[in-house]
């Protein structure tokens, strides 16, 4: 299942932790990558939406923000 753009991501993994970004985190889909990747961002929107990281990341690593 691809997940669509601007979608609301949540990060399940703790491999992004260095970045600031740890599991539960949550962040939106930006780009879909056609080698099924996804580059995902996450704002803090307590700082203005400020960004805290921009990534790359697979369907293992994010699922749909319920």
């Amino acid at each position: 299942m691809t997940i669509p753009n601007y979608t609301k991501v949540e990060i399940v993994t703790d491999k992004f932790e260095p970045l600031g970004v740890p599991r539960g985190s949550y962040g939106f889909v930006i780009e879909v990558y056609d080698d099924g990747e996804y580059e995902v961002e996450v704002s803090d929107p307590e700082r203005g939406g400020i960004t805290i990281a921009l990534f790359s990341a697979n369907d293992t690593e994010i699922r749909p923000a319920e």
